[in-house]
């Protein structure tokens, strides 16, 4: 009787080590593609901030992936994939922003120029 429990215990101790997380291969993919469409879209220069996190996550997620540390590692992934997305949005906005002021000086030029405002007569 005894040693069919310590039988038991061996197997289910043996079945719980066997039992990890799998290697996150999705969430990595995810994340280094956020990261690469991030650095498209000039995030290191418009949000330097969450583009440097979403490098270190991607970084971490991958070494502990080596590590073996599973379930961590897709929670490093998946927090840098959201903040890659966070640096193109900010970066999307920032271009935007550019443009916009671009346009509105090129209108006041226009308008000058057409309503001979600022001119000495």
């Amino acid at each position: 009787m005894v040693m069919r429990r310590l039988a038991v215990v061996s197997l289910l101790v043996l079945l719980g080590a066997c039992a990890s997380a799998p290697v996150p291969s999705l969430e990595l993919s995810h994340a280094r593609d956020a990261v690469a469409r991030a650095q498209s879209a000039g995030a290191a220069d418009y949000a330097p901030v969450d583009y440097k996190m979403a490098r270190e996550g991607l970084e971490s997620g991958r070494a502990l992936i080596t590590q073996r540390e599973h379930t961590a590692a897709k929670q490093a992934l998946q927090k840098a994939e959201i903040r890659a997305e966070l640096a193109i949005m900010k970066s999307n906005a920032a271009r935007l922003r550019a443009e916009v002021q671009a346009k509105e000086t090129e209108n006041a030029n226009l308008r000058r120029e057409l309503l001979g405002e600022g001119q000495v007569p």
